[in-house]
């Protein structure tokens, strides 16, 4: 029960600090005067705070790796991705990958 309640509290953090940068952006944005690199850097803020969540869920469950499978899946999605795919067939492709790999032993 420990591990749900840090990982709720992990969560509320992290909307919550994303949340606020998007409300000091839209509110300060106009009132402060930031050179172009500083407005680019702040509005790439909340994208690598949620790429790095993406990347340490991709590698890690709780404190152990989370297997090739999932890894491999996450890989074929972001081909899709690159190559312009739809969400959706991105979202079904890689589970069905990482469902596959699974079916196959590959832990």
């Amino acid at each position: 029960m420990g591990n749900l309640t840090l990982l709720l509290t992990g969560i509320g953090m992290l909307s919550a600090g994303t949340y606020l940068m998007r409300l000091g952006g839209a509110k300060l944005g106009n009132r402060l005067a930031l050179s172009e690199r500083a407005q680019a850097l702040l509005s790439d803020a909340a994208t690598v705070l949620l790429f790095s969540v993406a990347l340490a869920t991709t590698f890690y469950e709780g404190e152990h790796f989370a297997g090739m499978a999932r890894v491999l899946g996450v890989a074929f999605a972001v081909f899709l991705a690159w190559r312009k795919m739809p969400l959706i067939v991105v979202i079904i492709a890689a589970s069905v990958v990482t469902a596959l790999l699974r079916l196959a032993g590959i832990n």
